[in-house]
């Protein structure tokens, strides 16, 4: 009977909301111009969203999904018209589980909803002098934040304060000084940390803007070079390559056939409602097809999770779920929560694949 009310409760809370995850990027979700037709503007939705779930910009030239535009209708859940700075628009909701489907069917990896959060510092070379990029309606701030949408990229800009600019200047980004820029970002706690350099130049009238973009990875930097007629689409042009880049790194290929069960043990929740809102966020992963609470103490929950990928895939999602964080202790007390009857199917210790803390937020 307490079991089946504690079974009720958490219902009641996974339904009311009690507790927000954090904030996804819309991923199945496009606008796109109200000024086409219907037709048009559904098959522009599809290849949108296939783009970003993909992380490929040349996505639409695979002939099988080319031709899966003429089906387009059937993958809208949802649809509304908006009024925005660009025009009038409609919102469109997308079928997640269809359009996963459609590219496991062609063997495409997915791009899910974890995605690393990025810190930019951007610096801006006019003639001799050199200056953050800071101003909140800088053209320059205003396009990135755009194309970042598009792309689904979770992306930190910084204060700037005096925090920042006791450790950093203008000169140390230009230069590219790592151990400064590492400094002032680890206040922000991001994943990744870009550095983006905007300058002029005279190579090509044509393409008079050209962007810099640095960012390290495994001990070495990356450095990427794009020009552009203009602002707007230099930014497009640099979040593209961004999310193609990422989505190399971080795309699962889903694989029905390597289901497999496996068990995490996450500590630190004070109350049902925590428990609840962990148990939901891992549902939500990609390549997660069940999620199980198979043990549970006052001090930690285990959860056995199914999934259709490798353990190192799962793990690597689970780097940017920000309300669980890997540590390396296995706490073995148990003792009930109060009123609560400990859940137990009896999972050894020894199989909980990996070890995490809630992150109170």
């Amino acid at each position: 009977m307490v079991l089946a009310k504690w079974l009720g409760l958490a219902l009641i809370l996974l339904f009311s909301n009690v507790l927000c995850s954090a904030e996804r990027p819309p991923l199945y979700q496009a606008e796109v111009s109200a000024e086409q037709t219907q037709q048009q503007w559904q098959r522009e939705a599809l290849q949108q969203v296939l783009m970003r779930v993909t992380g490929r910009p040349d996505i639409m030239q695979q002939a099988e999904l080319r031709n899966e535009l003429a089906n387009a209708a059937s993958y809208v859940k949802q649809f509304e018209a908006i009024r925005t700075e660009q025009g009038n628009k409609v919102r469109v909701v997308l079928d997640s589980q269809r359009i996963q489907q459609l590219l496991k069917s062609y063997q495409i990896p997915v791009w899910g909803g974890q995605r690393p959060e990025i810190l930019f510092w951007i610096v801006e070379q006019q003639q001799l002098h050199r200056n953050f990029v800071r101003r909140a309606d800088s053209v320059w701030l205003t396009s990135l934040s755009s194309a970042l949408q598009q792309q689904a990229l979770p992306f930190t800009l910084p204060l700037y304060d005096i925090d920042d600019l006791m450790l950093l200047t203008e000169t140390d980004v230009w230069a590219g000084f790592w151990q400064q820029i590492d400094a002032a970002s680890a206040r922000y706690q991001a994943d990744e940390v870009v550095v983006l350099l905007l300058e002029t130049t005279s190579d090509n009238p044509e393409l008079p803007w050209r962007l810099t973009a640095l960012r390290q990875q495994e001990g070495r930097v990356l450095r990427h070079e794009y020009q552009a007629a203009n602002e707007t689409e230099l930014m497009q042009q640099y979040a593209a390559s961004l999310g193609q880049e990422l989505a190399q790194q971080f795309a699962i290929l889903l694989n029905p056939a390597a289901e497999q069960h496996l068990v995490l043990q996450v500590g630190g929740m004070q109350s049902l409602a925590e428990v609840v809102s962990v148990e939901r966020n891992l549902a939500s992963l990609l390549g997660v097809s069940k999620v199980q609470i198979v043990q549970q103490s006052a001090q930690f929950t285990r959860f056995q999770l199914t999934i259709q990928m490798s353990t190192e895939q799962l793990l690597q999602s689970l780097q940017f779920e920000p309300t669980i964080q890997k540590i390396d202790t296995l706490e073995p007390s148990f003792g009930a929560y109060p009123g609560v009857p400990m859940l137990q199917t009896d999972p050894n210790p020894s199989d909980v694949l990996a070890v995490f803390q809630f992150v109170r937020r």
